[in-house]
């Protein structure tokens, strides 16, 4: 990992929803939707996001990409503090930094034919002008996600789930960008059409060297797609490292439940499975301590009193666990 660039830092960031109307002021009632994480992107690299709905891996990814105004905290991309850029700043920037959304289906608009959502974004970026060489790009474009060009005339009720989500890549990448935040982008399709969409992100990435974050509660889609994982619990990281260390090896207990949930492919092994006990607490309310200690089978007193920062147990894999290391 030393000698690839570093494309991304994340460095302590917050997003706080505030319960009142009015910006977010200090010792407000607020949501705590992502609290004090740090991390850095690789370029070339996935990172996956793992955990439980509403741990804050949406939020997180539309923070660093500034859909949300982040509450602290920096977002340094390519040397430069995303949180600091202007609306006109911003607008250049996006050219590098795209978003896949989860849901194929409102993601795009359903006036739009699938030329003019891929066209648009090139068009307001000053990259073409309407004619024959826009025509042709969007065609290649769709040519390389998996899409027959004389499709381009349709409008996204014409289309399957599949073929929807690949429009939605195909607009990601119109601009070439260098990052990709992918939400949860294969979860809402059948199975064989996962592997296809995952297939295309890997061939994508490869091609272009892009880097991307994915986001998913499927932790085998996350081990297949990914090199390191990151896992989140009430809007902070408790355990990130290389995705066969996190796998083989989890340090926090929380990490070592979700992996202990899957469910064998072979019907003729058997695995006793390990269910988390307890209702996620409320992240306007959150636990004293550990976060994660109110469901913990090891928690103890210092646990309950003290919040555990965040330690690297080995080279690479941090753990957010008064006790990681010990498992």
């Amino acid at each position: 990992m030393a000698e690839k660039r570093k494309i991304l830092e994340v460095k302590n960031l917050k997003k706080y929803f505030p319960l009142k109307k009015g910006k977010y002021k200090e010792g407000d009632p607020c949501v705590k939707a992502v609290d004090d994480i740090t991390f850095d992107l690789y370029e070339g690299e996935t990172l996956g996001l793992v955990g439980e709905s509403g741990c804050g891996k949406s939020t997180l990814g539309r923070t660093i990409i500034r859909l949300y105004e982040p509450t602290s905290g920096e977002v340094i991309f390519e040397g430069e503090d995303v949180a600091k850029k202007s609306r006109k700043e911003m607008r250049a920037l996006r050219e590098e930094m795209q978003f896949i959304f989860q849901d194929p289906y409102s993601s795009l608009n359903p006036r739009m034919t699938v030329f003019n959502i891929l066209a648009e974004p090139l068009i307001a970026h000053g990259k073409f002008k309407r004619g024959p060489e826009l025509d042709a790009y969007v065609k290649d474009l769709m040519d390389r996600c998996g899409l027959p060009s004389y499709y381009c005339y349709r409008y996204p009720h014409q289309f399957s789930g599949g073929q929807r989500q690949r429009i939605g890549i195909a607009r990601s990448l119109a601009l070439d960008p260098s990052f990709i935040i992918c939400d949860e982008p294969v979860s809402a399709l059948d199975v064989s059409i996962q592997s296809q969409i995952i297939n295309l992100m890997k061939d994508m990435q490869e091609e272009k060297n892009i880097s991307y974050i994915f986001i998913s509660h499927d932790l085998s889609v996350v081990k297949h797609i990914s090199d390191r994982v990151g896992v989140m619990y009430l809007g902070s990281m408790m355990e990130l490292a290389d995705k066969n260390e996190i796998y083989s090896n989890p340090q926090h207990p929380y990490t070592r439940a979700l992996i202990g949930a899957i469910p064998l492919p072979d019907p003729t092994k058997r695995k006793e499975m390990k269910v988390i006990q307890g209702e996620i607490p409320s992240n306007v309310n959150i636990p004293k301590g550990c976060k994660f200690n109110p469901r913990c089978p090891f928690a103890k007193d210092i646990c309950r009193e003290q919040e555990p920062a965040t330690k690297e147990v080995k080279p690479n894999h941090f753990v957010k666990c008064h006790f990681g290391g010990e498992f």
